[in-house]
C-alpha cells in the first residue's frame, strides 16, 4: 500500500477518536425506555402511535450517536443502492417467490424460482436482509436461507409494488436528472411553476407539469394510478376515523361532503364505512377523463366533472375535502385552487374545508417526513408544516379551526373556514 493510499485509508486529519459520551448514550437510552413504558401502558391506538414515534425518533438518535462519521458517510452515499436492489427484486418477482408460510428458502431454490443466477440472487438478497427487507438465517453457516420479513410481505401487494416502481422509475429518475442542473439554471430556490419544475427539466420539456408528461406515456400514467391506490392501504382508514364527519351539516340540496379531486373515490368509501349513518349525500369530483376511467363508489354518489384550476365549485354550501391535492402544487397554484372553492364555502356559515395531507411538525420532523418533502420538490410541490399550512390558508382567505390526527403516522386533517 502506498503512503498516499495509507493516508486516505486512515482517520481524516482533525477528526478525533470516536468515543460517544456515556452520559449522552444513557440519556437517549433512558428516553427510549420511557417511551417503551408509555407504549406498554397506552390505552388508545393514538397513544400507541405517539409512543412508537418517540421510540423511532430516539432510536435514530442513538444509532447516529453510536455510528462513526466515516461509516455514516459511506452508508448515506451508497444508500440509494438499496432502492436499486429492491427495484431489481421486484422485476425478478423475488418477494412473491418467498413462501407465504414464512419458511426459509435456499439461494438455489429462490434462483430457480426467479430464473436468476444463484450468486446474483444472493447479492440482492443479502443487501435486502441487511436492511431488514428480508430475513436471513444461516443454519448451517455455509448455507444462507431467506424468508419473509414484514416489509417483504408488504411488497407482495400490487399497490406497494406499483408505488415502488413509480418512485424509482419516474420520481427518482427525475431527481437524478434534474439535480443540480435545474437549480444552477433557475437558482437555488423553491420551484414556483409546476409546469416548469425539476421533473419538467429532467424530461427535456418546457411548460409541462408532471401530469402532462405522464399522460404522454401510458405505462407511466398507469403506474402512477396504480401507485396512488397505496393510500387505500396506508393510513386512509385511520384518517377517515380521525375526523368527526358526522358533525358536518348538509347543504340545501342535501350534499354533506364533496371529495374534490377524489380520483376513484377510495376516501369516500372509507368515510362511509367509518360513518355508516352519515346524514346527507356524497359527491365525487375530478377531471372528466378520471371519472370516465371508472370509479369504485356506489351509484348514489354524485359524479361531478370539475377542474379545480379553471372552474368555481359548482356545488354550493356543502363541505369540501381536498385529499393529497395541495402537496402536489406550489403556493401560487394552491391559492388558485382555494380561491375557486371560496364562493361555495361563503354560501353557508356551516361549510367546512377539510384538507387531508401530511402535516409536518414545525420543528424536528421525522426522516420519513423530510424525505417525502424532497420527493414533492421535484414536481414543484411541497409537504408543509403546521406553520406553513396556517400561512398558506391565511393568504387564500381561510382560517384554521382545528387539526385532527396530526400526531398519528401518515397524515392528518385540517379543518378550515372562510376568514370573514
Amino acid at each position: 500500500m502506498s503512503k498516499h493510499t495509507e493516508k486516505l485509508a486512515g482517520t481524516p486529519p482533525g477528526l478525533p477518536p470516536f468515543e460517544p459520551p456515556l452520559l449522552s448514550l444513557n440519556s437517549i437510552s433512558a428516553t427510549i425506555q420511557a417511551s417503551i413504558t408509555e407504549y406498554e401502558h397506552a390505552k388508545t391506538p393514538e397513544e400507541k402511535a405517539i409512543a412508537l414515534q418517540r421510540i423511532q425518533f430516539s432510536s435514530a438518535k442513538l444509532s447516529a450517536a453510536t455510528t462513526p462519521v466515516q461509516q455514516q458517510f459511506m452508508e448515506i452515499n451508497f444508500r440509494p443502492n438499496l432502492n436499486v436492489a429492491i427495484r431489481i427484486a421486484l422485476e425478478m418477482d423475488l418477494f412473491s417467490a418467498l413462501p407465504a408460510s414464512g419458511e426459509p428458502s435456499t439461494v438455489a431454490d429462490l434462483a430457480a424460482a426467479t430464473n436468476s443466477e444463484p450468486e446474483f440472487l444472493h447479492r440482492i438478497a443479502r443487501t435486502l436482509s441487511a436492511f431488514s427487507v428480508l430475513r436471513e438465517s444461516s443454519n448451517p453457516p455455509s448455507l444462507p436461507t431467506y424468508s419473509h420479513a414484514p416489509y417483504s410481505r408488504f411488497l407482495t401487494l400490487p399497490p406497494a409494488q406499483a408505488f415502488t416502481r413509480h418512485l424509482f422509475d419516474d420520481m427518482l429518475h427525475a431527481q437524478a436528472n434534474s439535480a443540480v442542473g435545474f437549480y444552477l439554471k433557475h437558482g437555488f430556490k423553491n420551484p414556483i411553476d409546476a409546469q416548469n419544475s425539476p421533473f419538467t427539466f429532467a424530461h427535456g420539456e418546457v411548460d409541462k407539469g408532471i401530469f402532462d408528461i405522464l399522460e404522454e406515456n401510458p405505462r407511466s400514467m398507469a403506474l402512477f394510478n396504480s401507485a396512488m391506490a397505496i393510500h387505500a392501504t396506508v393510513g386512509m382508514r385511520e384518517v377517515a376515523q380521525a375526523y368527526p364527519f358526522d358533525k358536518l351539516v348538509p347543504n340545501k340540496e342535501g350534499f354533506v361532503l364533496v371529495d374534490v379531486g377524489g380520483g376513484k373515490g377510495q376516501m369516500l368509501n372509507e368515510i362511509r364505512a367509518a360513518y355508516p349513518d352519515l346524514q346527507g349525500s356524497l359527491a365525487l369530483e375530478d377531471m372528466k377523463v378520471v371519472l370516465d376511467g371508472g370509479v369504485i363508489v356506489s351509484s348514489d354518489v354524485k359524479l361531478q366533472p370539475f377542474d379545480f384550476f379553471k372552474e368555481q365549485q359548482p356545488i354550493r354550501g356543502s363541505n369540501y375535502l381536498l385529499k393529497f391535492i395541495l402537496h402536489d402544487w406550489p403556493d401560487a397554484s394552491c391559492h388558485t385552487i382555494l380561491r375557486n372553492l371560496a364562493p361555495a364555502l361563503r354560501s353557508s356559515p356551516s361549510s367546512r374545508l377539510l384538507i387531508c395531507e401530511l402535516i409536518l411538525p414545525d420543528r424536528n420532523p421525522s426522516i420519513g417526513h423530510v424525505l417525502r418533502d424532497m420527493n414533492m420538490l421535484v414536481i414543484g410541490g411541497k409537504e408543509r408544516s403546521k406553520a406553513q399550512w396556517s400561512r398558506l390558508l391565511g393568504e387564500a382567505g381561510y382560517r384554521v379551526v382545528d387539526w385532527y390526527g396530526v400526531d398519528n403516522a401518515g397524515c392528518g386533517i385540517i379543518e378550515a373556514v372562510i376568514d370573514e
